[in-house]
């Protein structure tokens, strides 16, 4: 659902102040509350157009939002509580976006509260179709609306959340356009940390197979969305064979696009309280481009830190990160001195997930080469806990990719390694076994398109 406030002149100050204590930039949580009459807000959470008082006192959308009930604060009035709140950085006076609604949805606006299901979508397509730029932001607090809720302390919840962060990230890497990654149906059962997590992959909802001699592939070669691949052909079986001799643990896809195929696995031998972690093991076989990601939690949502010294597992992680970058550099060219970054070894640390999102969005977080990694923990600037402890945090830490900047770093070549064959990629699957860890594995292979020809297909819609 979709409302609109209209926040006062006092409100608008609390907000202005909550937003320089919490800066963006440091992605912590926070809310704030106002009290409106109960007859605008019946029931739900929502969507919301902040719009706020200019000199003139005329309202402008200046920021969005989630809006949910707290308690009735009488019988005319409802407490709510506004979260998620992003600042536009083009806002758009109000009046201008209920202008660009057809008679027969501006005539049931309402001024301010919750609006009418179709109402409400008239209004975000108006809105965007003013300031495209939302439509990212948009989707990401309607995911947060509408997602699967788990807690911090939910070992099943949390690897189920990696693993779906993961498979995003793949496809991201790849430059595929995969809609149907996000579509998933939440397990119908609870989930218990005495027992694997489901794969994410399994709950995904099947694609049917697109028949060669459809409409779609008549107008065009080239997809606005990939399409799945069901068959099982001697490629196929493979890259199953990667994962050992038994894969009733292992859930994949296949997808096709422009040329390339993905293969998508979600892999995991242990119960959820007995996880270790997640790693990405990324492969593109046309450039022999392997990518390591190894994934470590913060320790809360809002201001969450990530204590190195307190990892028991680290150690002989960074041991194994060591080994992998030393073995890679062997295979390194004088024509592999453009990359940013040659080796294949990354971590990223993000905060636990409350809501796994019904959305093609990512979980925020930051993104460290191995070596980047260790410097940092030789940084004064993060020896800010107790007794000085190691620790980073978005409050903290100077640099950082985040998840467009790496994704796309890795999609044209520009970090990662070249020259490296698949024995490497099999040992890694393996060694992530051993170490307790789900493997999120991606490996594309096919046309190396330029990256000019990646640009156009991106800018329309595919």
């Amino acid at each position: 659902m979709v409302a609109i406030i209209r926040s006062t002149e006092q409100e608008t100050d609390h907000v202005e102040f909550k937003e320089k204590m919490y800066p963006a930039a440091r992605r912590e949580r926070w809310s704030w509350t106002i009290t409106r009459p109960r007859e605008f807000w019946p029931k739900g959470s929502h969507v919301t157009l902040i719009a706020t008082p200019d000199a003139n006192q005329q309202p402008w959308v200046t920021r969005l939002g989630m809006t949910k009930r707290v308690r009735q604060v009488s019988d005319l009035q409802q407490k709510l509580e506004i979260s998620q709140t992003t600042l536009i950085d083009r806002p758009v006076p109000l009046d201008t976006v209920l202008n660009c609604l057809h008679d027969r949805h501006r005539r049931h606006v309402v001024a301010e509260g919750q609006q009418k299901e179709a109402t409400g979508k008239a209004l975000l397509a108006a809105l965007i179709e003013l300031r495209p730029e939302l439509s990212s932001m948009i989707r990401y607090i309607g995911a947060t609306v509408d997602g699967y809720r788990v807690t911090a302390d939910s070992k099943a919840g949390q690897a189920l959340a990696t693993q779906r962060d993961a498979t995003l990230a793949v496809a991201r890497m790849a430059g595929m356009s995969i809609p149907q990654l996000a579509q998933w149906d939440p397990p119908a059962e609870q989930l218990y940390d005495d027992r694997p997590p489901p794969a994410y992959l399994d709950l995904l909802s099947r694609t049917a197979p697109a028949s060669p001699s459809s409409p779609t592939h008549e107008s065009s070669p080239a997809e606005e969305t990939a399409l799945e691949d069901h068959l099982i052909n001697r490629d196929t079986e493979n890259l199953l064979g990667w994962f050992g001799g038994q894969t009733a643990h292992v859930a994949w896809r296949q997808f096709k696009q422009d040329g390339q195929t993905l293969f998508v696995a979600n892999a995991n031998r242990s119960s959820a309280e007995r996880i270790s972690g997640a790693d990405i093991i990324y492969y593109n076989d046309t450039r022999q481009n392997l990518i390591l990601v190894q994934y470590k939690k913060l320790n809360a949502h809002r201001g969450g830190y990530y204590y190195p010294d307190s990892d028991r597992n680290l150690t002989k992680e960074l041991v194994r990160l060591r080994a992998v970058d030393r073995y890679a550099a062997h295979f390194r060219r004088s024509e592999d001195d453009h990359r940013l970054s040659p080796d294949p070894s990354w971590i990223k640390l993000c905060p636990p997930e409350a809501v796994i999102p019904q959305a093609d969005v990512m979980v925020p977080g930051m993104y460290f080469s191995r070596q980047h990694f260790e410097r940092l923990r030789q940084d004064p600037r993060l020896h800010t806990g107790r007794g000085k402890a190691v620790r980073f945090g978005y409050a903290n830490v100077p640099s950082y990719l985040d998840n467009t900047m790496f994704t796309r770093l890795v999609e044209t070549g520009m970090i990662g390694t070249t020259g490296v064959s698949t024995d490497l990629v099999r040992r890694q699957i393996t060694r992530s076994y051993q170490l307790g860890r789900m493997v999120i594995m991606g490996v594309v292979s096919g046309e190396d398109a330029p990256q000019s020809d990646r640009n156009t297909r991106r800018r329309q819609g595919r």
